[in-house]
């Protein structure tokens, strides 16, 4: 109570009146009296709060309009959140803009349509922001609403909560999700109604808070039949989740709950054209890029195939291209789209250059099919250790990066280019500054791994994996075939250097089983059977020569002769992982 009463004279110092609009950021949802009053502060106009650099942490723009009652608590707020998407864009329409940030929208003929303030695109379902900085873009976002959330809250004598209203509103200003929430003179919830009005389903709750049991919830379809009546009980936080037939009666009984009848993940469907505009990966927040990436396990990915295609596009990259690969390289599922790629091509010298203070360096270079999708990828990786070598014999080179090939007598001979270098299993790189060498480095290869892939249409069928120069894995190849949207292998053969099979993984055709592994020597005799459950229980069956069982045991790997590759990698990426991460 003391609190309160501190809030309201800070707020009355500050001259914040009641019901008046004021804007506040990240808003919050309540059902606890001591959280009615505004903490956080309280601006009375929009003029710079499009420029919050704390937005930027989970790239989520939240400013809502609020108001105030008698008693200076929340009674109406209409909270906006938009996602902050980088975009590649043309800068040519922004050349001759001074340094600052400016707003735009797109008009009916999809023309670009500049606007003199952030109180003019504030409402809009989408707006693009603009920043320069000494005479340079530095910056072009799309900034489309996720959601848009009205609260009405009204209280009971004593100040506690008497009941609250929360309307989802999509970008016509249509309710599509109502949630109202009762509450007693105490402050606790009693019951309450939830309805998708995209979906018509209805969700009905009470807190009951005796004989054991916390609440009740009953679910209703579209023609408002009960579906489901779920039990919460107190102690043991179990559920009781009755599966209901048309007529009532129970059919069913789990212990999981039903779905929400709203998916509240989901943000607002972009409108049209921002739709189009094309993500830039590689300076958007995580947040947003990885719901991205999970889209690969969607059924229809096309508007995603098509945004990474015209991605491509507009690096500059071509079907049938070959080109050197920005570091780090991006791993598939957390950090690209499929194969596609998303980061502007280099030329060898710009690869090579990349890392060059670093003890290992990668030299990534890629092959783009007919698809934009990675055809063919070849990582390197380089050990780079400092030498000392007389640097009289240096003093007549310009400013550069230079490359030089030791001879069995310890002489440096000059190599005429940067392809000649890399071609070589180690060589001399110089690198002069200012007139000073600054750099002596011996660059070792270590490690070549050499991707292929297969696709029907934009779906990855099948890939290759060439293991060579390897210290902690001797050199394999590493066959698989997939299955569209599925990125488990439907199966997998594991060569070793003389192209005889060691390993081999089959997806079963059973619902309880993951699949079947087949382990061989380096001769090619069967020596483990190995079947796989779906929650992961191992038998693993050893055989003699003859093929007949001798024991059993519930390990994949052989404690008595461990293989790196024991446990089958599933894809190159996870082989990069997880079975060369000592490098």
């Amino acid at each position: 109570m003391n609190d309160q009463v501190e809030i309201i004279k800070k707020l009355k110092a500050q001259a914040i009146e009641p019901n008046k609009t004021y804007f506040q950021y990240n808003y919050s949802d309540f059902i606890k009296s001591e959280n009615s009053l505004p903490k956080k502060t309280l601006f009375l106009s929009l003029t710079g709060l499009e420029t919050e650099p704390s937005m930027y942490s989970l790239a989520v723009q939240n400013i809502s309009q609020v108001k105030l009652n008698g008693n200076y608590q929340y009674n109406d707020v209409l909270e906006r959140d938009r996602n902050i998407i980088d975009i590649l864009y043309p800068t040519d329409d922004f050349q001759f803009l001074q340094d600052g940030v400016y707003f735009y929208i797109f008009d009916e003929h999809n023309q670009l349509q500049k606007k003199d303030t952030f109180e003019e695109v504030f409402e809009l379902p989408c707006y693009l922001r603009v920043e320069k900085k000494n005479g340079v873009v530095v910056s072009i976002q799309k900034r489309p609403l996720a959601s848009i959330t009205h609260y009405s809250y009204d209280y009971w004598a004593n100040n506690n909560l008497k009941y609250s209203i929360a309307e989802l509103y999509d970008n016509d200003h249509h309710i599509i999700y109502f949630d109202e929430t009762f509450f007693d003179e105490s402050g606790e919830i009693t019951h309450g109604t939830s309805k998708n009005t995209l979906t018509g389903k209805t969700r009905l709750y009470s807190y009951i808070r005796q004989d054991g049991i916390e609440k009740i919830e009953d679910f209703f379809d579209n023609k408002n039949i009960k579906t489901n009546h779920v039990i919460y009980y107190q102690e043991s936080g179990r559920k009781e989740n009755q599966l209901l037939n048309e007529k009532g009666e129970v059919i069913e009984i789990t212990r999981y709950k039903p779905d929400d009848i709203f998916d509240f993940q989901k943000g607002l469907d972009e409108v049209i054209p921002y739709n189009t505009l094309i993500m830039d990966l590689e300076k958007s927040n995580s947040t947003l890029t990885r719901e991205l990436f999970r889209r690969v396990f969607e059924k229809d990915t096309t508007p995603w195939d098509n945004e990474a295609t015209n991605r491509a596009k507009f690096l500059g990259i071509s079907p049938n291209q070959v080109y050197y690969h920005k570091l780090p390289f991006p791993e598939l599922l957390d950090e690209r789209y499929k194969n596609f790629p998303h980061q502007a091509p280099l030329t060898l010298i710009e690869a090579e250059n990349q890392t060059p203070r670093e003890e290992y360096s990668d030299l990534i270079k890629v092959e783009i099919g007919d698809n934009y999708q990675y055809k063919k990828i070849i990582k390197e990786k380089w050990q780079q250790s400092t030498i000392s070598l007389p640097v009289e014999q240096f003093k007549s080179l310009e400013n550069d990066i230079y490359f030089f090939e030791m001879d069995e007598q310890e002489k440096l001979n000059v190599l005429d280019s940067v392809e000649l270098a890399v071609e070589l299993p180690n060589y001399i790189r110089v690198e002069k500054e200012m007139g000073k060498i600054v750099s002596i480095l011996n660059k070792t290869r270590i490690q070549r791994l050499i991707s292929e892939f297969k696709y029907h249409n934009n779906d990855l069928v099948g890939s290759k994996l060439e293991v060579f120069e390897t210290d902690n894995m001797p050199n394999l190849t590493i066959e698989t075939e997939y299955e569209k949207g599925n990125y488990l292998p439907l199966s997998q053969i594991i060569k070793n250097a003389q192209n005889i099979t060691i390993r081999t993984f089959m997806r079963s055709e059973k619902n309880d089983y993951l699949g079947t592994i087949e382990k061989f020597n380096d001769q090619g005799i069967k020596t483990n059977d190995i079947e796989i459950s779906e929650n992961g229980d191992v038998k693993n069956k050893y055989l003699d020569d003859k093929g007949i069982i001798i024991y059993s045991t519930d390990e994949i790997e052989d404690k008595d002769n461990p293989q790196p590759y024991d446990d089958l990698l599933f894809y190159s990426d996870d082989f990069n992982m997880t079975r060369l991460h000592d490098f």
